[in-house]
Formats: C-alpha cells, sequence, structure tokens
C-alpha cells in the first residue's frame, strides 16, 4: 500500500451507502449485464444473481466451478448481502461449486455478511485487493485541489494552464440518438491501444461492446451518465464516460484520440471534468482502482478493497484450495 495515501483513508461511516449512490448494484445494471453475456465464458449454471463458471487452470488441464455475482468485473465492488448467501448456498445444494470469489469496498463492509457464511461451515479468506482513489469535491473544486499535495496541486493546474492556448472545452452527447456513434468513435481508439498496450482490449467481443452502449442508453434516459469529447482546436482530443448516481460520480472509461499529446488531452480532460462534476454539486468522485499515477496525483484520499474467497467444504478441489492458500504467507487481514 502507498505509505503517503495510506493516512488519508477516511472512515466509512462518512460515505452514502444506498443503492441510488452505487451504479453497480442496480436491477438495470445487472439486468442488462445478464442480456449482453458473453458466450465465451463457460457457465454452466445462472441464477438471479449468482453464476458457476468452469474456470481453466495449467492450460485447461484443471478446472475449477468458481461461483460468483453477476456484473463479475473486478474494478468494481459488490455486496455479499444475505440474500446472497442463501442463494450460494443453495446453489451449492443443486449443482455445487469449488470456489466463491468476489471483491467489495470498505465502505460497504457493513454489507457483507460473514457470520452467516461462518456459521453455515464455509471457510473464508480475505485478502488486499487494488485501492479505490476518491476526490472529494463536497466543498467545491478549489477546496478539491487543496486535498492535494502541493506538487500535484501545481502540476494539474499548470498542464491545464499551457492547454489553454488550444481554448479546450467539452462537448456532451445530449441525444439518445447520437449515443452509439459516440461510442462507435471511442472503440476505434480504444480497443487498437490496448491491444497494442496489454494485448487485449475486452472491447474485442461484440457482446462487450453491446453491454456498454445498452447500460448507457438506459442510463441515459434517468440523467444518469455523461459521455464527452475534449475538444482542443476543433479536435477531439479525449472521450470520457462518467456515471451519476445522487450526489455521486464515478468514472467508468476514457481514451485518447491521439491528437494534441503535447498538451495532455487526458490530464487537461481530468481536471476539467472534476470542475464540472463540482459545479453539479456532487460530493464524491469515485475514480475507480489501479494504481495509475493520475489517479495517485489526483485522489484526495483512497479506500481499501479486498477479495473475498469462500471455499466449499463438500468439495475436494475447494477443500485443497482452502489448505493451499491458507499456508500461503497471509498478506494484510481485515483487522490490521
Amino acid at each position: 500500500m502507498n505509505t503517503v495515501l495510506e493516512s488519508l483513508s477516511i472512515p466509512s461511516s462518512d460515505l452514502p451507502l444506498n443503492e441510488e449512490s452505487y451504479p453497480y448494484e442496480t436491477s438495470d445494471f445487472h439486468g442488462c449485464w445478464w442480456r449482453y453475456l458473453a458466450p465465451r465464458f463457460d457457465i454452466p449454471y445462472k441464477q438471479r444473481d449468482i453464476l458457476v463458471h468452469r474456470k481453466k487452470f495449467l492450460k485447461g488441464l484443471l478446472r475449477v466451478r468458481e461461483a460468483r455475482i453477476s456484473g463479475w468485473n473486478s474494478a468494481w465492488s459488490q455486496d455479499l448481502t444475505a440474500e446472497r448467501v442463501t442463494e450460494l448456498d443453495a446453489v451449492k445444494s443443486r449443482y455445487g461449486w469449488d470456489c466463491f470469489r468476489y471483491i467489495w469496498n470498505e465502505n460497504r463492509q457493513h454489507l457483507q455478511q460473514f457470520e452467516q457464511l461462518a456459521d453455515l461451515g464455509y471457510p473464508i479468506i480475505h485478502r488486499e485487493a487494488p485501492l479505490d482513489y476518491v476526490a472529494d469535491l463536497s466543498q467545491g473544486y478549489e477546496a478539491y485541489l487543496n486535498t492535494l499535495s502541493h506538487n500535484g496541486r501545481t502540476n494539474l493546474r499548470k498542464k491545464v494552464r499551457r492547454a489553454q492556448a488550444l481554448h479546450p472545452h467539452l462537448e456532451p452527447v445530449t441525444k439518445a440518438a447520437d449515443i452509439e456513434a459516440f461510442f462507435e468513435e471511442f472503440f476505434s481508439h480504444h480497443i487498437p491501444y490496448w491491444t497494442q498496450k496489454n494485448g487485449y482490449s475486452y472491447f474485442s467481443h461484440p457482446e462487450e461492446r453491446h453491454f456498454i452502449v445498452e447500460w448507457a442508453k438506459m442510463l441515459h434516459t434517468k440523467g444518469q451518465i455523461i459521455l464527452d469529447r475534449l475538444i482542443m482546436e476543433k479536435e477531439t482530443t479525449n472521450l470520457s464516460v462518467r456515471l451519476l448516481f445522487g450526489k455521486n460520480a464515478y468514472f467508468l472509461l476514457t481514451i485518447n484520440t491521439g491528437r494534441k499529446t503535447d498538451f495532455i488531452p487526458g490530464i487537461v480532460g481530468f481536471a476539467m471534468r472534476i470542475q464540472d462534476l463540482a459545479e453539479r454539486g456532487i460530493q464524491l468522485y469515485n475514480l475507480g482502482a489501479g494504481d495509475f499515477f493520475y489517479k495517485v496525483q489526483s485522489a484526495s484520499w483512497v479506500q481499501s478493497r479486498w477479495e473475498t474467497i469462500v471455499f466449499n467444504p463438500a468439495s475436494m478441489k475447494g477443500k485443497l484450495a482452502y489448505q493451499w492458500m491458507s499456508r500461503k504467507k497471509p498478506g494484510k487481514t481485515l483487522n490490521d
């Protein structure tokens, strides 16, 4: 963990916790995710919020039945509610699974039903997951800047000031009819960039593209999404997707187009969008997980995230996995 940011973590009781403020636990999200679930996943069982995925290891020589909550992208925090524990236990009896894995955020810890799992006899292991970075906009944009380090604040202002010569401005998508065209442009930059950088882009799969476009349309009807382009000298230099839920906003996607790179459009757009959110009355802007430099430098504070793995004591693979993981050198625990 970054020792500088460690001291900036705030108490979980200070954060809003209802569904209205969290996009990844809404019925719209789960419903859309199920409709566009990519067929490349080997999923023999799916019911309500729970699925079982046959996950391959050792080049396919070993398969583990891993239970998950729908919407399983590791960038998102999820909740192991009492209803889901009951469903998970029923799935074990009807179908069987070896282990169950999910990631949750410290501000939603009170929603995780670990005692109920323990009462049912399930062994559990918790381990650290990448941090969530958060910008505090509750006192406005200038006050937010003052939550940053001197270097972070100075660098952000310097980059924005330098870009003013190119007359930067944000052009939002206001019509539902323009959403597909926005994402077509977005994908045309996002897919080659991440394919070159990491050798893979999940948007290469049509199901993933369909999911994000259709979910964006649903969010647009409720005023819960901002799609916009950063324009510099009449050229699109960056595209971004943000979510609005109550007084909270969530970073979702961004990509540079390769234009005006000397002016660092990603950072300039980031600063302009934070100011825009502050002017909208947004209190907190969740930048998501991942130790990217711009997140580390631009966060007011951080939130811990945890990966919880639950093992099926009736499964031989589950027993072996628990024994093996229990012998590994432990990292930071929930009580540290």
